[in-house]
């Protein structure tokens, strides 16, 4: 993520390189290495029934994963300017369902959508370039009274 220079050094998330480790269904303690290895600034809110860590970049990027009670993430939301690699953002449970979405997902000068809602993950993304953004999470982890697909 980070442009230019900062593109470089942080961009492996979005572009394909082992970037984030926090994923769908995983433990909370994992975010703090994501914040390292995309060098950003990490925000945390915690609600209700839940907490928010935004990982701010250089760019003005940013990724939130949100953690549920039981200390799962249960939900990422992402605004880059890069196209993201889904892999990288959803963990490897998750490789399986994306190769449609991946490959019908090529950057473009024209606005691209795309959801897909299955019982165990729910996606949706879209942008164009300079402006990607999205939103996946897993319903059974929701918390109860939060609206997954309102998270931004």
């Amino acid at each position: 993520m980070k442009r230019l220079l900062a593109l470089a050094l942080s961009g492996g998330v979005l572009l394909g390189v082992n970037g984030a480790r926090a994923e769908l269904g995983g433990a909370a303690d994992t975010i703090q290495v994501d914040q390292v290895r995309l060098r950003g600034v990490t925000h945390q809110r915690t609600d209700w029934q839940m907490t928010t860590h935004e990982i701010s970049l250089s760019d003005g990027s940013s990724i939130k994963e949100y953690v549920n009670a039981s200390g799962l993430v249960f939900a990422v939301s992402w605004h880059t300017r890069l196209k993201p690699q889904l892999q990288a953002l959803l963990g490897s449970p998750y490789v399986p369902v994306l190769p449609s979405l991946v490959a019908a997902s090529g950057v473009s000068s024209m606005k691209r959508t795309q959801s897909m809602r299955q019982p165990h993950l729910v996606l949706r993304q879209g942008g164009r370039m300079n402006a990607f953004v999205g939103l996946a999470y897993i319903p059974t982890l929701v918390p109860n009274g939060v609206n997954a697909d309102a998270l931004r």
